[in-house]
């Protein structure tokens, strides 16, 4: 069957037939994440943190612990496209093998099940806002993950989504109404995004661009072992609750050098 409107929105995902018919629609591999995760219950130490643990036989990606409800738990592993193709890392293995056999995690994860078990664990792509995709053409719009919005350095795509969702709108409505739908009238759409999450998109890539320091990553995790006001700034950015610009403010290094 065959749909015609106005304006087409392209809200479906990492592999958008949309973007694709776009042009736009193949991700680069040093702006994607592979990522795969289960659902577990039963494992030990559990606390309302999200965890992220940046372990040696995936870096520069990291192994997550995401808490749900009912002791329930989202785990994980990520890394970027790229790394993971040239370091032929088996995510599936490194990551049964991390709960099953890491120091850190083999008892934690002792008593623990994955639900529907090993079969269950999924594997997906995430393209990241590391780089600034194309998002508005004539009589059409990307958003979310069809736009690459999805943070580079957390891999949290749900708020640019819904942001990118609510702008894309407006932006469609008005041009409706003006009747001109043409790619420089949708453009305003591009701006309003970029103007609002491009800064902040920036600074998560240099940070993921850290997490390939091993050096660097343990220094600070170090410093915040041992400094209360390090652990606040640095939980501070993950939560945005400050921004993550100060993270790579060269005051913050030496600070951190410092304390």
């Amino acid at each position: 069957e065959e749909y015609r409107g106005k304006i087409i929105i392209g809200a479906d995902g990492a592999n958008s037939v949309v973007a694709a018919k776009l042009g736009v629609g193949k991700n680069d591999p040093a702006h994607e994440i592979i990522a795969l995760r289960a659902y577990y219950t039963g494992i030990g130490g559990m606390k309302n943190n999200i965890e992220l643990h940046f372990v040696d036989s995936i870096l520069p990606g990291y192994f997550w612990i995401f808490p749900l409800e009912n002791g329930a738990a989202n785990v994980g592993v990520g890394m970027v496209t790229d790394d993971f193709k040239k370091k032929g890392v088996d995510l599936r293995k490194a990551m049964i093998d991390i709960t099953k056999n890491h120091p850190l995690f083999k008892e934690r994860f002792a008593n623990a099940s994955i639900e529907g078990g090993e079969a269950a664990i999924k594997g997906w792509t995430l393209p990241v806002g590391s780089f600034h995709r194309k998002n508005h053409f004539n009589g059409a719009l990307l958003i979310g993950d069809a736009a690459s919005l999805i943070d580079p350095f957390t891999g949290e795509g749900i708020g640019n989504a819904s942001f990118s969702g609510i702008t894309a709108a407006d932006v469609a409505a008005r041009a409706i109404d003006e009747g001109n739908a043409s790619e420089e009238r949708l453009k305003e759409y591009d701006t309003v995004l970029w103007k609002e999450i491009g800064a902040e998109l920036g600074t998560s890539y240099n940070l993921q661009k850290w997490g390939r320091h091993k050096m660097l990553l343990n220094l600070i995790i170090k410093k915040a072992k041992r400094s209360q006001k390090i652990r606040d700034v640095v939980s501070g950015m993950l939560a945005n609750e400050i921004p993550r610009g100060d993270l790579i403010n060269p005051m913050f290094l030496l600070q951190v050098l410092m304390a």
